[in-house]
């Protein structure tokens, strides 16, 4: 599944620094076990002692309930969905990327669940916009900015497991428009270039290609890639006529540092989507760029798991105030 050690224990370091990265799995028996005790403990500071048929108590009936309950729950959160926070990043060569980021919900496996990510469907939730301004001198006068509006789409990423590359077709559209604005920032005049064409079928996330011109002698042409795991490359031309290749790499990474445990809280997957740009009509050499749309997942803990640690904190603090009162 393409994992790159070097790349996941650095991963590890920053969703640890930003306090989302997940318990391992022992953690999560003991978290589980917290939770029980947590609702016991509740009981026991809240619940009054009535005694019923014999030697069974209403405190004792109470928590096998609460105790089967959150059995359910925890088995049943990460079943079929799977919750993100996630980013789109929009790198547009030597210029500044744009990033967007956003939440949603997925559907993992099929509707199978399991911790082992073999299928992705995605159904929206990143979109926003952006200006970026062209600060090179050979195009500034002609372009001074570009202005972008994008949204994730909906489609589904099949054969992670066994990535890269993903199996065809690798596509989750990215909608919206992109303005190539000429001459003035104001972007009265632009080059109109929506990022997905064919009702989606053409575009970012996609594949295929798009053009835009008919405005003085200026063409662009982008030849699109779909969604990878693996490493996508393309080529910069050089203002002296010479080239330079560019690579980014996607990857998945599991909560519990192995890719067998990446449909969990915390588990990590990052896709790549090349565009090759053709200039003409520019007075810059650059007639070759390279970008990269970038779409990083980040799985949330499951509301299951949320519940148990609550439970347990609740049912510590009630416990402690009983106590205090007494």
């Amino acid at each position: 599944e393409s994992a790159d050690w070097s790349i996941s224990s650095q991963m590890d370091l920053e969703l640890a620094a930003e306090g989302r990265l997940a318990p391992k799995r022992p953690v999560l028996l003991l978290i589980f076990c917290f939770g029980v005790a947590g609702f016991k403990l509740w009981l026991v500071a809240c619940v009054p002692r009535y005694t019923f048929q014999g030697e069974m108590t209403m405190k004792k009936s109470l928590v096998l309930i609460a105790a089967f309950l959150l059995a359910m729950t925890a088995g049943t959160a990460s079943a079929k969905t799977l919750g993100w926070h996630g980013t789109l990043d929009l790198d547009l060569g030597a210029l500044q990327t744009l990033r967007l980021e956003g939440s949603g919900v997925s559907t993992v496996n099929n509707s199978g669940g399991g911790t082992h990510l073999n299928t992705l469907r995605i159904a929206g939730g990143i979109t926003g916009s952006g200006t970026i301004p062209v600060t090179d001198p050979d195009t500034t006068g002609t372009i001074p900015s570009i202005r972008i509006t994008a949204t994730l789409g909906t489609g589904t990423l099949s054969g992670i497991s066994g990535a890269p590359p993903l199996n065809p077709p690798a596509t989750v559209p990215v909608g919206g428009f992109t303005r190539v604005c000429l001459f003035s920032n104001t972007c009265k005049l632009f080059l109109p270039l929506a990022n997905t064409v064919n009702s989606g079928a053409t575009g970012i996330g996609v594949g295929g290609i798009l053009t835009l011109g008919n405005v003085g002698t200026i063409r662009i042409s982008i030849v699109n890639g779909p969604w990878t795991l693996g490493s996508a490359s393309g080529i910069n031309q050089t203002k002296d006529g010479g080239f330079t290749t560019f690579t980014r790499t996607g990857f998945v990474h599991g909560a519990a540092s192995n890719n067998s445990s990446t449909a969990t809280g915390s588990g990590l997957i990052q896709l790549i989507a090349p565009q090759q740009v053709t200039v003409e009509g520019l007075p810059s050499n650059s007639s070759a760029l390279t970008l990269f749309s970038t779409l990083t997942l980040h799985f949330v803990p499951e509301p299951g798991l949320l519940l148990l640690i609550g439970s347990g904190i609740v049912g510590i603090g009630l416990l402690g105030r009983s106590r205090m009162k007494k």
